[in-house]
This record gives structure tokens, sequence and C-alpha cells, in this order.
């Protein structure tokens, strides 16, 4: 049987490029070698393309960027499929790929862009297309879309990085009141989230999600329980898995999930039958109604006084990290972590 070549593709210049790089050293290390050939390419924090022979450790630690033999890969190339490689010497050739997996998280990863590359170029990619990865970037148009489709999602509002302070303030004031969750719109891995109780607060949240993007967005804080459900398939037939549960003391934030790593998993969720069957249900509807391909994580909220389930965002390439939700809920199905990446690949479009 002939083997399929495929680019794992990982880091970038994003603010979560080592998240990216923990992600893409699990997957190399869980790909089925009795099917497939692998090719890596690190995309360092210039966004400088490069072919790398690092082991997963050395992707996962980084070190990966003082070993790679510096070729250049400037894009993929069309008609060719594969990578248009320059070489040290001015050579140019063409490294043959069938499928490009992204492990790539954040800008320039899981917004479109480099989806519409591998589009452009003819080559067949893991996950979600171009208008789906797009559009779940952006919190605030992903929950003005679903709740268009009567999906229920968290409150809140957009305003953008130089909207007057004093006026977000009393906006907030006649809406739903502090206490409040601020981040950016488009980014992920929690990265500038900050909680705000009163107006100081505020201003110093509104800074923090401003440094990652001009669009902020701003919700009520609700006590709630944070469970996530992993849809795997197509738009027409997506599958999801049990909710798991993510129990922390305070906000679930970038500290606190890969820094401090003090959160705990809990897989399945306790929570009931009906509510169980709900999360799921919501989950493959939200991803059918963003167009979604390959894979989705839906992340939810259940109030704790009112019980309400809410749907907080859709993360199109969740992390593969050792404490990512996304693989662990799947091996709680019965599917281990290397015939998901089979499975993945199989659904490349």
């Amino acid at each position: 049987m002939t083997k399929r070549t495929i680019c794992v593709l990982f880091g970038g210049n994003s603010s979560e490029h080592e998240i990216s790089c923990l992600s893409a050293g699990n997957v190399v290390a869980h790909l089925d070698k009795n099917l497939f050939e692998i090719v890596t390419v690190g995309i360092d924090k210039k966004g400088d393309w490069h072919l790398t022979k690092a082991t997963p450790e050395e992707i996962k630690s980084g070190a990966w960027e003082s070993l790679h033999n510096k070729d250049c890969i400037l894009s993929p190339a069309p008609r060719h499929g594969g990578l248009l490689v320059f070489n040290k010497n001015g050579d140019v050739s063409v490294t043959h790929v069938d499928v490009i997996l992204p492990v790539l998280h954040g800008k320039n990863g899981e917004d479109g862009t480099v989806q519409g590359l591998f589009t452009l170029a003819g080559i067949p990619y893991v996950g979600c297309g171009v208008l789906s990865s797009s559009l779940c970037m952006d919190k605030d148009t992903t929950k003005r879309l679903l709740a268009e489709a009567g999906i229920p999602v968290t409150e809140g509002f957009c305003v953008w990085r130089h909207t007057d302070k004093e006026a977000v303030h009393k906006k907030i004031e006649a809406s739903f009141g502090y206490p409040v969750v601020v981040k950016p719109s488009r980014a992920g891995s929690s990265v500038g989230v900050s909680f705000a109780e009163g107006q100081a607060e505020l201003v110093k949240a509104l800074a923090v999600a401003a440094a990652e993007d001009d669009k902020i967005l701003i919700e009520r804080a609700v006590e709630a329980r944070e469970i996530e459900c992993a849809v795997l398939g197509t738009a027409e037939a997506p599958k999801a898995s049990c909710p798991g549960e993510i129990v922390s003391e305070g906000m679930y934030d970038y500290e606190t999930k890969y820094v401090k790593n003090t959160a705990r998993l809990v897989i399945p969720a306790q929570v009931t039958e009906q509510e169980a069957e709900t999360i799921r249900d919501l989950a493959c509807r939200a991803f059918t109604a963003v167009s979604g391909h390959g894979l989705s994580r839906i992340d939810f909220f259940i109030d704790k006084t009112s019980g309400r389930i809410m749907l907080n965002e859709i993360n199109t390439l969740p992390g593969f990290t050792d404490i990512s939700m996304y693989p662990m809920l799947w091996k709680a199905a019965g599917l281990s972590y290397t015939e998901l990446l089979t499975e993945l690949i199989a659904l490349a479009q």
C-alpha cells in the first residue's frame, strides 16, 4: 500500500505559537507511520516557513527553531501538489504533499487565511474551510449567526479598540451590569481575557484585550459550569462526543490552562442525561450552522443558578496538547489519538 504524505504545519506568528508547538509534537508522535509519510514544517515567529526534521519533543520544546535546515518554504506550489522550497544554494524544488494537517492556533492559522492559501494551491487540508474558519475566529459574528439560528448564546456586545471607555462603562451598566468578562473577539487559548468588577478594572481589561485585537467582546459574567463537546465529521453529518467539564478555581484563562495547569478535566461531565443530550444536539446544530468540516470543539456554559445552557464559542482548530479536551473526549468514546488523526485526514477537503 502506498503511503500518503502528510504535511504537519505548526508554529506561526500568533500569540499562540507555543501552544501550536505543543499540539504539533503530539500529532507527529501519534500519526500512524504505517499509513503516512510525515513532512514537518514550522513557521517561526517572524512568519518564515522552514522544513524541519525535529523530533516530537524538539517540536514541543521549541528547539526545532535552532535545528531546522533553513530551507524557506514561501508557499504551497499551485498545481504542483506540494510545497515550493528555496534551498540555500538558490535551487528551487517541490516537496510532494497529499494532505496538509494544520496544527496552527490563532491569527493566520485558524482564521481562514492559510485555508485560503491551501485552497488556491489545490492541496487538500484537514479541518474547516475558509468561511467557517474565518467566521468562528470572530466570536461576536459567530454568536450573531448562532442566535439567528435559535441557538442560545452568552449575553454580550462588541466595542472597538478606541471606543470611549466611559461610553463602554455606561453601556455595561445600562445592559446587564458588572461583573463582566472582556476578551478579544478574534483570539484563542483565552489570550487577552480578563474579568472586571467595576470601571477601574474595565479600563485595564480593555487595554489587555486591545493588545490582541481591535474588536473587543464584553459579556455578562455568569456563575457557570464550563462544558466542552467535541464534534467530528461534516456539516451534513456531524458526530458529537459526550460532554466534558473543566473544573478550575477562578477564570479558566491562559495561565490556568498552560502555565499553572491547575484545571481539572472531568470526562464525562457530571450532567443529567437530558443536559448531555441537549449539549450534543446544540453542538451539532452549531457546527452545521457555521458550515463546519472535520473538527471543532464547542464550548458551553451551564448557569449554576438557572440551569440555562448557553454556547460560549466554537474552536475550529482545538488544541492537541497533553491536556487538551478534544482528543480526550474522543478517547473516552473509544477512538484512540491515532485513530482520530486518521479519520480527520480521511475527511480532508
